[in-house]
């Protein structure tokens, strides 16, 4: 679908073309001046993690057969962004009987990469910038999570919980937030009780439900 150039089409234009959109069915009217596109266009999400990550996750499972984790990186949250930054995060979300063992062994595996341990709100403002760099992260109890292949990712409902408040992805807070909602729930199938199931875990369920609100979905 194109999008319009707002400076270039008369407000008339627009609403004809809208009407019309909506018409053919691929929009519908959501609320006063509020579009989505229809359900049946939404896609299911599908996180197809990168060579690297597959890796990561390959000497994880050898290592730790039986620890519960999960590797993304939150470029992927990119997608949904008007400011896209540049990110070259990867995350390891494990569960936390496990997470000082797995950060141990990665160093041992990626000596020249940083990786930071479950770090702090000013470690990470000191130290995610523009290089590549590996956090280790607790894995909260019943996270969705599945596989892609045989490597472990997130879900898009995990993916929205965390970037509503997990203090590595800041840059997707604030007035961000809003448009990465917006586009995720236009674009893809959410399954919206399996995320506000996880943001109760994570405290954050009230705060989503505003979100909701406020975008009229």
């Amino acid at each position: 679908m194109q999008f319009l150039d707002t400076q270039k089409v008369s407000e008339t234009s627009a609403q004809v073309l809208l009407s019309r959109l909506v018409k053919n069915g691929k929009l519908v009217k959501t609320g006063y001046g509020l579009y989505a596109v229809p359900l049946k266009e939404r896609r299911d999400f599908f996180y197809n993690p990168s060579e690297e990550e597959r890796t990561i996750s390959e000497q994880i499972k050898k290592k730790f057969p039986f620890a519960d984790f999960c590797v993304w990186s939150p470029s992927t949250l990119t997608r949904f962004m008007r400011h896209v930054p540049a990110l070259k995060m990867v995350f390891v979300d494990v569960e936390r009987v496990a997470m000082k063992s797995v950060f141990n062994f990665l160093q041992g595996v990626f000596p020249t990469m940083p990786i930071l341990l479950n770090p702090t709100k000013q470690e990470c403002e000191r130290y995610i910038t523009t290089e590549k760099i590996l956090i280790v992260r607790v894995l909260v109890n019943e996270a969705p999570i599945t596989l892609a292949g045989d490597t472990p990712v997130p879900t898009l409902e995990k993916i929205l919980v965390d970037a509503a408040g997990d203090k590595e992805l800041n840059f997707a807070q604030g007035a961000e937030l809003y448009t990465i909602y917006s586009d995720a729930f236009s674009s893809y199938n959410v399954n919206r009780k399996r995320l506000l199931r996880y943001a109760a875990r994570r405290n954050r369920k009230d705060y989503i439900l505003k979100i909701f609100s406020t975008i009229g979905l």
